[in-house]
């Protein structure tokens, strides 16, 4: 029994360092991206969740097949807050995950096809296992948007 615990604590231990390094990754890649774009308050994106702000800062605006989404820097933030009061909800729960999912992944298109249209749809794909973002945001760090 005391093996078990002790290799549960461990993958704790070792899923919870590779959390924070993506999760470092991530901020970083925003936080450049910001500043090189001249937005106000770019240390935002240290901040979790309050970072989908400066994601929707930039890409500027959102438009899901004929809609445009208003504000997207205040709609990306609130979805994710909305996702994490409700997500023990049942059926509501996984209703919201699965909205927030695919705004998230529609704003992560926008960002691609501004910053590296030509590998946005595949970057988009990868996008979809969620570790990979970090890694692909971090790549497009110190590129200037193309549109």
């Amino acid at each position: 029994m005391f093996q078990f615990f002790a290799l549960l604590g461990f993958f704790l231990f070792f899923f919870s360092i590779i959390s924070l390094v993506l999760y470092i990754f991530m901020a970083y890649a925003l936080y450049k991206m910001a500043v090189r774009q001249g937005l106000e308050n770019p240390w935002v994106a240290w901040i979790p969740i309050a970072q989908l702000y400066i994601l929707g800062k930039l890409i500027k605006g959102l438009k899901i097949f004929d809609y445009e989404v208003p504000n997207i820097e205040i709609v990306l933030p609130v979805a994710s807050i909305i996702f994490v009061v409700f997500r023990h909800v049942h059926i509501l729960g996984t209703l919201v995950s699965l909205v927030n999912f695919i705004l998230v992944l529609f704003a992560l298109n926008k960002l691609y096809k501004l910053y590296k249209p030509e590998n946005a749809t595949f970057y988009t794909i990868l996008s979809i296992l969620g570790f990979t973002v970090p890694f692909i945001v971090f790549s497009l760090k110190d590129k200037d948007p193309i549109a």
